[in-house]
């Protein structure tokens, strides 16, 4: 099974080297259990849980928020996330506490490059192992743009949707050449509220030892609040399966199906 197939998650605790990446084996599933308890505490708090691909980095030390799920009905959903990578183009300019539009998607393949012309994404050929290529090939008059990958991930119950959900974000000026590495195996998972998909969050905003962080940002353009909760990083097994649990003590996920 070529690279481009497989996926391959190891703990974050392993050291670097042992890592495997996004794109290395098939779907990921990711059980997710929440009794009564749960459910309604995070519909009184109007939380929604929230998904984050967190390596390789986005610019500027900030973290997208890939996907967001409204609680589930039942005890549990499963989500999936396929393994085909996409690259896309934002309609826009886009900073901390913004919300990427994307505009134009295309999926890659990893090792591979590609251009875009201000109009379409073009195949390029062969680029740099482990990364997806992309030159900006723009007119005279044209304005530095948004680009990053995206990955689709939903709810099983629900469906794929019509988009995949962007995962970074890195700027790309005239006539420069990126090339954004295979996402690492660390998939971020907590809950929050006030944040849309695709939005771009300050990574300083982002805990994984503390209960809660509430994070405000205010400039002559934009003010922005939103709450997080503390994040768990998911391990998969050799199956590309993973379980965890709400536990309301905490406001978090823990690992695991909930403990007879």
């Amino acid at each position: 099974m070529s690279q481009y197939r497989s996926w391959i998650f190891v703990c974050a605790g392993l050291a670097a080297g042992l890592f495997a990446q996004i794109g290395q084996a098939g779907t990921l599933q990711l059980t997710l259990y929440l009794d009564i308890d749960a459910r309604q505490f995070l519909n009184a708090s109007h939380q929604s849980i929230l998904i984050v691909v967190p390596n390789p980095a986005s610019e500027a030390d900030n973290t997208v928020i890939a996907l967001t799920l409204p609680p589930p009905i039942a005890d549990s959903m499963k989500l999936i996330i396929e393994p085909d990578s996409n690259l896309y183009i934002a309609n826009g300019t886009v900073s901390s506490v913004d919300v990427i539009n994307m505009g134009l998607i295309t999926s890659v393949l990893y090792g591979n490059a590609y251009s875009f012309n201000g109009v379409q994404i073009n195949g390029d050929g062969k680029g740099k192992d482990g990364t997806v290529g992309i030159y900006y090939e723009a007119p005279s008059n044209s304005q530095p743009l948004i680009t990053g990958l995206a990955l689709f991930m939903y709810d099983s119950a629900s469906g794929k949707p019509s988009a995949p959900s962007p995962i970074n974000t890195f700027t790309l000026n005239r006539f420069q050449s990126r090339y954004i590495s295979q996402p690492a195996s660390i998939i971020w998972v907590l809950v929050g509220s006030d944040i849309s998909n695709g939005s771009v969050i300050p990574t300083g905003a982002f805990k994984s030892a503390t209960s809660y962080s509430t994070y405000s940002n205010t400039s002559p353009r934009t003010r922005s609040t939103f709450q997080l909760s503390r994040y768990l990083e998911v391990t998969f097994n050799a199956q590309n399966q993973a379980s965890i649990h709400f536990d309301t003590s905490i406001n978090a996920f823990a690992p695991g199906p909930y403990p007879n």
